[in-house]
């Protein structure tokens, strides 16, 4: 996939959970993708909020429990040619929310296993929860338990 389609997958809006993840994916299949997780606009408000607050205190010596890796990966380096992402199952959690299982290729070999949570807002499907290795009880208990940890961290200073 060229860089512009993937750039213009990763802006398209999410008409159904499938494009939703297919766009999550996109900009990961260009060498030169730098934006952190947290930066992009694939969360919905409420997930936005938590991300906001930890950004506010996540301290900028060192990184802490969320900051040392990829949310989507579950990596810090992956082969931008060989990311492949495939949902294995789709479950209906109520009106406007479904947890889609992806089986994420990250290099030969190697494949993370991540649930998404994805919340219908605007139209769009976005990002309301992720559950993967690197946070088992999900990325919002995550958010919580680190933003408290780095807050106390502020206070000893």
């Amino acid at each position: 996939m060229s860089l512009l389609a993937a750039l213009a997958l990763a802006a398209a809006p999410a008409a159904t959970p499938e494009t939703a993840i297919a766009a999550i994916y996109a900009p990961f299949r260009s060498a030169d993708m730098k934006d952190a997780a947290w930066e992009r606009p694939i969360f919905t408000p409420r997930l936005k909020a938590l991300i906001a607050k930890w950004r506010a205190v996540t301290p900028s010596d060192e990184v802490d429990d969320l900051s040392d890796f990829d949310w989507l990966c579950q990596c810090q380096d992956w082969d931008a040619g060989g990311l492949h992402e495939r949902i294995t199952a789709r479950r209906v959690l109520g009106r406007g929310r479904v947890m889609a299982s992806v089986s994420l290729g990250i290099a030969p070999g190697r494949t993370e296993r991540l649930r998404f949570v994805l919340k219908q807002s605007g139209g769009r499907w976005l990002i309301d929860d992720i559950f993967a290795s690197g946070f088992r009880g999900g990325l919002r208990a995550s958010l919580l338990k680190t933003t408290a940890a780095d807050m106390a961290l502020h206070r000893k200073r």
